[in-house]
């Protein structure tokens, strides 16, 4: 935990690290005002969900619960998660072409956005496999 962590709790709880960045007099000065405000020092909105999220609770936020597919729903599922990863591979390929390589060596905007659109309905059916039921 940093020292401005420390010093200045209410700045950080608003903006993260970004508080690291903010002048000491200007922070002093932020973290009197937040003071004034007697509201309780939190984590925003977005920061607690994106930690609950990484917890391994669901892609909402919410609890995820324990789960029964079927060996239909499962090789189905496995298939579409097969898809993504690959996709992703061809995504950031194009990615280091377009930043390495000449304006004749990348992937057109017209096929980036194919397999982008590819890779969410991939990620549709892997969730609509979840989503079927227990067996």
């Amino acid at each position: 935990m940093s020292n401005q962590t420390v010093s200045h709790p209410r700045l950080h709880a608003l903006v993260d690290d970004l508080a690291n960045d903010v002048p000491e007099d200007l922070a002093r000065e932020i973290e009197c005002a937040l003071n004034e405000q007697n509201l309780p020092v939190q984590a925003p909105a977005f920061f607690v969900c994106l930690d609950a999220i990484r917890q391994g609770d669901g892609a909402d936020g919410q609890p995820c619960h324990a789960r029964r597919i079927s060996a239909d729903n499962h090789a189905s599922l496995s298939r579409s998660l097969a898809g993504p990863s690959a996709l992703l591979d061809l995504l950031q390929a194009a990615d280091r072409a377009r930043v390495d390589g000449g304006p004749g060596e990348q992937l057109g905007s017209f096929h980036t956005d194919g397999l982008i659109v590819a890779a969410r309905q991939l990620v549709r059916e892997a969730t609509h496999c979840l989503e079927r039921g227990t067996p």
